[in-house]
């Protein structure tokens, strides 16, 4: 059987489901769905199992309050470029690395949960790879969109509604302690394991372990990302776009980018460009449509670069086969005890 007969329609739904809502009950995925919980749980294990679809920790919408990231672009010598982006992989600070056309070989982000850790990455290290030649970093500044608010669309929306979380009080403020840190290194094995798993491996009651995990998605710092095989994502293609948008616009053309249906990330950085927008198409010619509407929006926008994605070696930590199914996981450095800014939201407000 090939992979994508491993992934039916059916499969597909399980997977928007959980995009919606990573930790829903496997009984309220059902209900929507007109299935019972176990079944739905059996196909999920099996999707998991073969490295199709995953479940792991993201930064969430509030993430730069308290932690730090960077994209950068790689030029390595012939031959070399398949060294490198190994290398690259098994460092923890590097989430996605992806090989892509244009004038850079690699694209990927970088994350570090403090100011002094990320230029420690930046300025260390790159020196000792394998056959690099260029390096471009960005910090970014401002996120519009990121990866863990795309939906695959495969539920109708009366059933996608059914399985949307409810919002979650944020809690006033405070910083990540060491129980933090394990569990979500836990979560990031196995988003979907259970309180009295995660409570195990973390020597925690279920209680506590389900207490502080709801504690930190409420924040909007960190928050939970299902995420798929190149078979359930079905002809779907990544481009991102380097753009240099006049200040005045830069703001409208973000969040633009933002409410579309196709857009992965859309982000405010600090660099040669000043923003990066990534969009799942299924014609390249789409891209050229929305730098039509660019030019319409903001006058005097400057495209820097284009590149599409040719292979994706790794994915916010899982370390990918040909195929896009997850091998391994690489735990990033979202949260460390004692470090970043710490999480201050407004009392009440919703994450």
């Amino acid at each position: 059987m090939n992979e994508s007969a491993n992934v039916s329609e059916l499969d597909l739904e399980i997977v928007n489901a959980l995009q919606i809502n990573p930790r829903a009950e496997w009984s309220r995925i059902a209900d929507a769905l007109g299935l019972s919980g176990p079944t739905v749980a059996r196909r999920w294990n099996a999707l998991a199992e073969q490295g199709l679809a995953w479940i792991t920790p993201s930064p969430g919408q509030r993430y730069l309050s308290a932690g730090w990231s960077a994209f950068i672009q790689l030029s390595s010598l012939p031959g070399e470029s398949e060294a490198l982006i190994q290398r690259l992989c098994e460092v923890p600070a590097f989430g996605t690395v992806s090989m892509v056309t244009g004038s850079h070989d690699v694209f990927m982000d970088c994350f570090a949960s403090s100011h002094e850790e990320l230029m420690d990455i930046v300025t260390g290290a790159f020196p000792a790879l394998p056959g690099l030649t260029h390096r471009e970093v960005v910090f970014v500044t401002k996120l519009y969109r990121q990866a863990s608010e795309w939906r695959s669309g495969t539920l109708e929306p009366a059933r996608a509604r059914l399985v949307s979380a409810e919002a979650k009080t944020a809690p006033a403020s405070y910083s990540p302690d060491r129980l933090d840190a394990a569990l979500l290194e836990e979560l990031a094995n196995d988003g979907r394991a259970s309180w009295a798993e995660l409570g195990e491996a973390c020597s925690v009651s279920p209680q506590t372990a389900r207490r502080r995990v709801e504690r930190f998605l409420a924040s909007g710092y960190i928050t939970l990302r299902c995420d798929a095989s190149t078979a359930a994502n079905r002809g779907l293609r990544e481009v991102t776009l380097m753009l240099n948008v006049p200040a005045q616009y830069v703001e409208d053309v973000g969040r633009y980018f933002a409410s579309q249906t196709n857009c992965r990330l859309s982000a405010q950085v600090l660099g040669s460009h000043n923003l990066v927008v990534t969009l799942w198409v299924r014609d390249y010619l789409e891209a050229q449509a929305f730098e039509r509407e660019l030019a319409e929006r903001a006058p005097g926008s400057t495209v820097i670069s284009r590149q599409a994605v040719v292979r994706t070696y790794k994915r916010l930590g899982h370390v990918l086969d040909e195929s896009g199914r997850s091998l391994r996981v690489v735990p990033l450095p979202l949260w460390r005890e004692g470090s970043g800014r710490g999480v201050e939201t407004p009392a009440g407000s919703e994450p």
